[in-house]
């Protein structure tokens, strides 16, 4: 589908969005875009230096109220996911959204020569964190006006796909996650959640995919905006398309 920026500048104005995987690309450029009209970022990462940087530039643009939660997702447990919470409900009254973005590859090989320990790290990473994450942060999001989850997907889900291992199979059941969320919180609250496919983009896990790819050719992660803000704004509440890709 084809989205047109019609938003006004602070039309995010105080909402708190939780964004994984905010140190680098995606992440980090939606992080500064949904900033820019007004959002309070939550920004997780492992990358503390690189969150510190973001946390700057965001504060030195934006008059907004970022905050830092540094975190390994591959390490993420029931305890770890409990704290988040309470960091976020301590500073934050209310969640108004979850941008499920942070991901990796693992590596590109087949199956019968992928090792257990990468294909853990990318299903716990791309998959178990999301489910976490959701578990636990779905409470502090049923007082907010508009909320939403937005998991991000890829082409890999329509097929499965040699080399494409852990990736794959954790993508293909990350859509499946937020199908059933779909169904489970959205008949008992205002939250909204959208799978989105946002296609060839100009950023590190692109580049480790297809290495003699031309990054030039590529569109950069900002450009992926637009389909963010109408994600989180009430044009999107009577949308039947929850699974959206980037044209």
């Amino acid at each position: 589908m084809k989205i047109e920026n019609q938003f006004k500048s602070n039309f995010l104005l105080n909402r708190n969005i939780l964004v994984t995987g905010a140190s680098k690309g995606i992440g980090r450029e939606i992080a500064l875009g949904l900033s820019s009209y007004g959002a309070n970022i939550i920004l997780l990462s492992r990358d503390e230096e690189a969150l510190d940087q973001l946390y700057d530039e965001i504060t030195n643009k934006y008059q907004t109220s970022p905050l830092i939660i540094k975190c390994d997702l591959n390490d993420l447990d029931e305890i770890k996911a409990q704290e988040i919470a309470n960091v976020i409900s301590k500073n934050m009254n209310i969640l108004d959204g979850i941008i499920h973005n942070a991901a990796l590859i693992g590596k590109m090989s087949s199956i019968i020569d992928f090792d257990l320990k990468t294909w853990n790290k990318v299903i716990n990473t791309n998959l178990t964190s999301s489910y976490l994450l959701s578990k636990f942060l779905i409470p502090l999001m049923y007082e907010s006006k508009n909320p939403r989850i937005i998991f991000t997907s890829s082409g890999v889900v329509k097929r499965g796909r040699a080399f494409w291992g852990a990736y794959s199979v954790s993508k293909s059941a990350v859509k499946s996650l937020a199908e059933i969320l779909e169904d489970e919180v959205e008949p008992i609250s205002n939250i909204k959640v959208f799978n989105f496919d946002p296609g060839a983009t100009r950023t590190s896990m692109r580049a480790f995919a297809y290495p003699a790819e031309n990054p030039s050719i590529l569109k950069p992660p900002s450009s992926l905006l637009d389909y963010y803000l109408w994600m989180f704004s009430e044009a999107s509440n009577d949308s039947k398309n929850r699974y959206i890709e980037f044209k």
